[in-house]
């Protein structure tokens, strides 16, 4: 009889995945470093790479487009709970009345 392989993703879910992303951003923006809007016109996905980590990406979607850009991304290895930042972008390269989401 074979064992089966316990692969590293089922010790975590997608939610605390995106717990231990959010964590991970705020480490490198305080809330009163962020725009006002930066909460309504995220989204916030994730995938598995390879190796059965996480990849937690946080994006928003201009107007003129419709294509989603992601400003941060991490991966989080649902074994360890290491989080790992793959891409952090300037926030301030993004105008709120641009962005999917925004309301004045």
């Amino acid at each position: 009889m074979s064992e089966m392989r316990v692969r590293k993703r089922d010790k975590m879910d997608g939610e605390t995945a995106i717990s231990f992303a959010i964590e991970c951003f705020q480490q490198f923006h305080s809330r009163d470093s962020c725009p006002e809007w930066l909460s309504r016109c995220t989204t916030i996905g994730y995938f598995w790479d390879e190796n059965d980590n996480y990849i937690v990406s946080f994006s928003v979607t201009p107007k003129a487009t419709n294509d989603g850009v992601s400003y941060f991304k991490v991966s989080v290895d649902p074994a360890t709970s290491e989080t790992r930042v793959l891409l952090d972008s300037k926030l301030s390269q993004y105008a709120g009345e641009d962005l999917q989401g925004y309301l004045k």
